[in-house]
Formats: structure tokens, C-alpha cells, sequence
């Protein structure tokens, strides 16, 4: 199988994702919605939470953290604005804590919550 799905992710100031994927999972509706070739259009609001890029052998190869926005699915492309978008592997505890601190709001306690958790399990 080819990567055949186009899926960009946007920020108002810049394109965070563009590359042609296997398959995107989306956080939608406190659940997940999955993007693959030939899905219906459909047209969502989503969830704060984590779009995870799947590979031909649905490993995960790519985590983007996102803050709501929407998404825009065609059979063949994807297309999600976000206020906020974060590569998983770029951030550690201690910077989304930084960023918390800095700048308080609603996401950044959420990435908080979810990196401090990830630690617990690694103990």
C-alpha cells in the first residue's frame, strides 16, 4: 500500500504538517476517528488531543498534539486548522511545564497532565 491520504495540519501563522500518510487518527468526540483513502467527506470539530500517523503496518510513526480545532476530510486528503500544534517527540515535562507557567491556559495543563503521566508509567 502507498501512502495515499494528503494531510495538512495548519496554525494561523504556519503549515505544521504536509506529507502524504497511510493512515491519520484523530481525537474526535472523546473517542478517535480514523482518515484513510476513500472515506466518506466529512466535515468535524475536534478534540483537544493527540493525531497519531500510522504506517502500512499501523505503527505509530508520528505524534502531533493539537488544541480543538476542525478537519476537513476528502476521500483522498485531510486538511486540520488548530490554534495550537506540537510535535510529541519535541516536547519534554519540563518544557510544556515552562510553557504552562509562562503562559497558562487550558492546552498547556492538558500537556502537563499527559507528559507527567507518561513519566508515572516510565517508573
Amino acid at each position: 500500500m502507498a501512502n495515499d491520504v494528503e494531510l495538512k495540519i495548519y496554525m494561523p501563522e504556519k503549515v505544521v504538517f504536509d506529507e502524504k500518510v497511510f493512515r491519520a487518527v484523530l481525537p474526535f468526540d472523546n473517542k478517535n476517528i480514523t482518515v484513510l483513502k476513500d472515506r466518506a467527506p466529512t466535515l468535524i470539530s475536534l478534540d483537544m488531543g493527540v493525531i497519531q500517523i500510522l504506517d502500512e503496518e499501523y505503527n505509530i510513526t508520528e505524534e502531533l498534539l493539537i488544541a480543538n480545532g476542525f478537519a476537513d476530510i476528502l476521500p483522498n486528503s485531510c486538511t486540520i486548522t488548530t490554534e495550537m500544534c506540537f510535535y510529541k517527540k519535541n516536547l519534554t515535562l519540563e518544557a510544556v511545564r515552562e510553557l504552562n507557567e509562562d503562559s497558562p491556559n487550558p492546552f498547556y495543563k492538558w500537556l502537563v497532565e499527559l507528559f507527567e503521566k507518561e513519566e508515572s508509567y516510565k517508573k
